[in-house]
């Protein structure tokens, strides 16, 4: 079995109480939960000038396919249906599948949907009124109701997620296959239709209408690997499949394959699948017992000979794009790094992948600039994860100097590879709390890459510092451009509460504790605490008992549900009634132990034995 010595850390961290507005016995939380004293704010601004001149990053002169979905999406919104269906049927023209990917058509067409704009939908359905008889308008349409089923649903197993937002999900996706259907009897060669339509299907789980469409779809495209990784995934216990059939479809189609055949990699996202499925098995473990119940878990699942067909399929390198291969492997990788109780597995694999690609996992490298750059990356990775913050930065800016040996397919390959790096670098300060240099770090990787997904790193870091002006200014750009950013809306909100706008706070908030993001608990509570500060408990009590996600373990971390039952307690016992009050400070030491609850909670009792001697 491959072992290796690595710790897993969450992203968010444990949950701290914080004391808010001199009001007795309430806690307040947020994300940020290592906060240290903020520097002056003479003299930031240019520390951050500094940082940012160091990395001496100059104008980009290459046009991104973000920048390109972004353009035909303002095109959609403005009524400029043909301008969006040339870009669209450009960006087309221009792909190609690859050993393992279909590009760049898959990257494009996941940037075209507003989400959050209730105008998109009705600018769709007129581009496809228009526009019956061609393809491209019902495939982008199918992407957007596709997109926005899973922004409404999150990522959550079926049994969290509230019945409206499942019924909605099943909606959209109804929707989405119908247009992807008519797409694909309108242009059969498009190959992304086809992935688009497999992944309709998979939310349904393991289902004969998904196999016998995996079936059609292969057919058609038999190199396409991004259908074997859906169709694989699909096989998982956790979609209605099984560990036995998981094997059962590696085999049939990776161990059938040529020698040097992509689709070999299968037995690799084949281990990722089964890590992710031990780690749902072991899903109701604490954080100390996650890494040993995973490990017991694979020890189960996993065949010996699995490993030898891991080393084989590891030997593509040699027989394939150097670059491809990274690519794809940097992907499983990445996420077994970040399933949680995976690290130990992660790094095993990570191991045989370096000496694959000829590199090693040397924190100080004999050879310099002679590793793979990814093989640098992920390195860093498995230094993150164990918290091990130096060394993750020096193995980045190793990857950085080792990326230069790298033959990129294009221009753009090799900028978004060194905004990636830029953008590992951020995360990395943001653990560490150093704000200036996570908003020059963030902001090289937007100026290099474009879009990140994490530009909100940069709002926040502004928040943090206290320049409010900048922290809405960013916040709101980041919004502008990925409108489903929950976090951005997060800290923008938590901004206009602290520079004394309320509304907008409220509004910004509200987004957020409605949504499936991972902040929405700390947005709920934020929320009840405005009214909490302005003597409003009944409007507190009533947001505190609307999202009743706050008292659900299985939905939210126990921290956060100690600190729900906490607050919404003191509601109750400030509106006099006591035996509420007493219930739920009891829940909230089941949950955790709050020293607030506790006090409350002897209180309440005193109160309530008072009470009951007077009768």
């Amino acid at each position: 079995m491959f072992i290796n010595k690595l710790i897993f850390s969450l992203f968010v961290g444990a949950v701290s109480a914080l004391a808010f507005g001199g009001l007795a016995w309430l806690i307040g939380i947020r994300p940020d939960l290592r906060m240290k004293p903020q520097p002056a704010a003479a003299g930031v601004a240019s520390q951050i000038d500094t940082e940012i001149a160091k990395l001496n990053v100059k104008p980009r002169t290459v046009g991104l396919t973000s920048e390109k979905a972004m353009l035909a999406r303002t095109a959609i919104k403005r009524g400029d249906y043909g301008a969006a269906e040339r870009a669209v049927a450009a960006m087309i023209a221009k792909s190609r599948l690859e050993n393992w990917r279909y590009y760049p058509f898959s990257d494009f067409a996941t940037g075209l949907a507003d989400l959050t704009d209730p105008t998109f939908e009705t600018k769709l359905n007129a581009w496809v009124a228009q526009d019956s008889n061609r393809a491209i308008p019902l495939l982008i349409r199918a992407q957007f109701y596709c997109d926005l089923a899973w922004f409404i649903r999150g990522g959550r197993f079926v049994s969290q997620i509230q019945a409206r937002k499942l019924a909605s999900f099943a909606g959209y996706m109804e929707k989405a296959l119908a247009d992807i259907d008519a797409a694909i009897q309108l242009d059969h060669n498009i190959p992304y239709s086809y992935f688009l339509k497999l992944r309709i299907l998979s939310a349904e789980g393991f289902s004969e209408k998904t196999r016998q469409f995996f079936q059609e779809a292969i057919a058609k495209y038999p190199g396409y690997y991004a259908l074997y990784d859906t169709a694989l995934r699909v096989h998982e216990p956790k979609w209605g499949g099984s560990i036995s059939a998981m094997y059962a479809f590696v085999d049939e189609y990776a161990g059938k394959a040529d020698q040097y055949s992509p689709l070999k990699l299968l037995y690799v996202s084949l281990y990722r699948d089964l890590l992710d499925s031990a780690s749902v098995v072991c899903g109701s473990a604490s954080r100390e017992e996650k890494g040993p119940c995973v490990t017991s878990a694979m020890q189960t699942i996993v065949k010996p000979e699995l490993e030898n067909k891991i080393l084989t399929a590891l030997q593509l390198y040699d027989h394939t794009d150097h670059f491809q291969f990274g690519f794809a492997l940097d992907a499983i990788l990445f996420q077994m790094f970040q399933t949680s109780g995976g690290d130990v597995y992660a790094g095993a694999l990570l191991e045989q992948a370096a000496h694959s690609m000829h590199s090693d996992t040397q924190l100080k490298e004999e050879k310099p600039a002679h590793n793979d750059y990814m093989i640098d990356r992920a390195v860093a990775e498995s230094w993150y994860v164990k918290g091990f913050y130096d060394n993750a930065i020096a193995k980045y800016q190793e990857a950085l100097k080792d990326l230069d040996a790298t033959a990129f397919p294009d221009a753009e390959a090799r900028l978004l590879a060194i905004g990636r790096i830029y953008g590992n670098l951020a995360e990395i300060y943001e653990r560490r709390r150093d704000y200036p240099k996570i908003i020059a770090y963030e902001k090289a990787a937007m100026t290099i890459g474009g879009a990140t997904g994490e530009e909100y790193y940069v709002c926040y870091a502004y928040y943090q510092l206290k320049d409010y002006d900048d922290a809405v200014k960013t916040c709101t750009a980041a919004i502008s451009g990925n409108d489903a950013n929950m976090k951005a809306f997060y800290w923008r909100g938590q901004t206009y509460r602290d520079s004394g706008h309320r509304a907008e706070a409220l509004q910004d908030l509200t987004r957020v504790a409605e949504s499936e993001d991972d902040f929405r608990p700390y947005a709920a509570i934020d929320l009840s605490m405005i009214y909490f500060n302005q003597n409003d408990v009944q409007n507190a009590l009533s947001v505190l008992n609307r999202y009743k996600y706050l008292y659900d373990p299985k939905t939210t971390d126990r921290s956060s549900v100690a600190v729900g039952y906490n607050n919404r307690c003191y509601a109750y016992m400030k509106l006099g009634e006591l035996t509420k009050a007493l219930d739920d400070c009891t829940n909230s030491l089941k949950y955790g132990s709050l020293p607030d609850a506790i006090r409350k909670r002897a209180e309440l009792i005193r109160r309530i034995s008072a009470h009951e001697g007077t009768l």
